[in-house]
């Protein structure tokens, strides 16, 4: 099933990469295409 990136809204095929996300006080999943998935990481580390 296609899915669409939070961020750049690029559509990809795998579901495989999700970022959490505060949203309304609450820890939510959303479906990240991988090169946004990459940067989300590298912004976690520093």
């Amino acid at each position: 099933m296609d899915e669409q990136c939070f961020y750049c809204e690029a559509t990809f095929e795998d579901n495989y990469h999700h970022g959490l996300f505060i949203q309304r006080n609450e820890h939510v999943d959303k479906a990240l295409c991988p090169d946004c998935y990459k940067d989300w990481l590298e912004g976690i580390k520093e």
